[in-house]
C-alpha cells in the first residue's frame, strides 16, 4: 500500500519557513504579502543567521527576516495565537529596531514592519477588514515610533474561499487555512499555482524528517504556553525534555541513523539507543 502524506499547514513555522527557503517555492508568500500590504518581498534579501548551526529543529524555527538597505520585515506565522502572542511579536519587533541603532561606533537606524499572519477571525470575517496596521505610540505623551510598523493580517477571514477563476490572491490566502489535503483540494479547484503548491505540501508530507520538525515546533509551542501557565522555568524545562524524546522516538521509527538523531536532537548516543 502506498504511504499516504501527512498534511501539514503552510501556516505552521515548518512549511513557511522550507517554502521560503527554497526559491521555487518563496513566490506563494511573497504574492500574498504584496497582495494584502503592497511591499514586494523580490526586492528584498532573505537573511537568515541560523541556517549553518547544524541544529536542524532550531534552524527551521529560526525567523524569517527580509532586508532591503536600512528596512527589515519580519514575518511571523501565527499558527497558534494566544493573548500574549502579538504581545511577545510587538517586543520582538522593538528588539529588531534597537539592534541596528548602534555599529561601532556609528550611528545605524533601522526601520522595521513586522507582518504578523494570525490564524483569527476579525472584524466579523469580512475579508475586506482582514488588514489592521499601526504604529507603537505612548498613550500619555502621544510620542509615536516612526520606526517600527506592525501589520495584522487576520486569515480565517478567508475561510472557506475557494478558486472561481477570478479570486486567486484570495485563494492563497484560504490556503492558508486548510487543515486537510481535501480542503485544500477544495480550495485549489483548478487554480495551476495552488496545485504547485499543494503537490509540494504532499511531498513533505512524505518526508518523516520533515515531519519530525513539525512535531518540535507544535511541542515547542506548547512548551512556550505550558511555561507560562505553570512557571517558566519549570514548564520549559519539562517541555523541552519531552519534545526532544518524541523528535528522537519518531526518527528512530522512521529508520534514521542514531548520528542523524544526535545532530538533530542534541542527544547522547546511549539516551538514543534507551529509547
Amino acid at each position: 500500500m502506498a504511504k499516504k502524506p501527512r498534511f501539514i499547514p503552510l501556516l505552521s513555522d515548518t512549511t513557511a519557513k522550507a517554502l521560503i527557503k527554497d526559491e521555487n517555492y518563496r513566490w506563494f508568500y511573497e504574492d500574498i504579502i504584496k497582495y494584502k500590504t503592497g511591499i514586494d518581498l523580490k526586492d528584498y534579501k532573505l537573511i537568515d543567521t541560523e541556517l549553518n548551526t547544524g541544529n536542524k529543529v532550531k534552524d527551521y524555527r529560526t525567523d524569517l527576516i527580509f532586508e532591503k538597505g536600512k528596512n527589515l520585515v519580519n514575518l511571523e506565522f501565527n499558527k497558534f495565537v494566544y493573548k500574549y502572542t502579538l504581545t511577545k511579536n510587538r517586543y520582538y519587533a522593538l528588539r529588531l529596531a534597537g539592534y541596528g541603532y548602534l555599529s561601532g561606533e556609528d550611528y545605524k537606524e533601522r526601520y522595521v514592519i513586522q507582518i504578523n499572519l494570525n490564524n483569527k477571525i476579525v472584524n466579523d470575517g469580512r475579508k475586506e477588514d482582514s488588514i489592521i496596521s499601526y504604529k507603537l505610540q505612548d498613550t500619555k505623551y502621544k510620542k509615536e515610533l516612526k520606526n517600527i510598523k506592525i501589520i495584522e493580517i487576520y486569515l480565517l477571514n478567508y475561510k472557506g474561499i475557494v478558486y472561481n477563476g477570478d479570486n486567486k490572491y484570495d485563494t492563497y490566502l484560504s490556503m492558508l487555512t486548510a487543515t486537510s489535503f481535501k480542503e485544500l483540494e477544495k480550495i485549489v479547484g483548478d487554480l495551476e499555482e495552488g496545485r504547485k503548491i499543494m503537490e509540494k505540501l504532499k511531498e513533505l508530507g512524505l518526508d518523516d524528517k520533515y515531519g519530525a520538525l513539525y512535531d518540535a515546533e507544535i511541542v515547542h509551542k506548547k512548551e512556550i504556553n505550558s511555561a507560562r501557565h505553570k512557571g517558566y522555568s519549570d514548564g520549559k524545562k519539562e517541555g523541552k525534555k519531552d519534545g526532544i524524546t518524541f523528535v528522537a522516538k519518531t526518527m528512530l521509527k522512521s529508520g534514521e541513523s542514531i548520528s542523524k538523531i544526535k545532530d538533530y536532537t542534541g542527544l547522547k548516543e546511549k539516551d538514543i539507543l534507551n529509547l
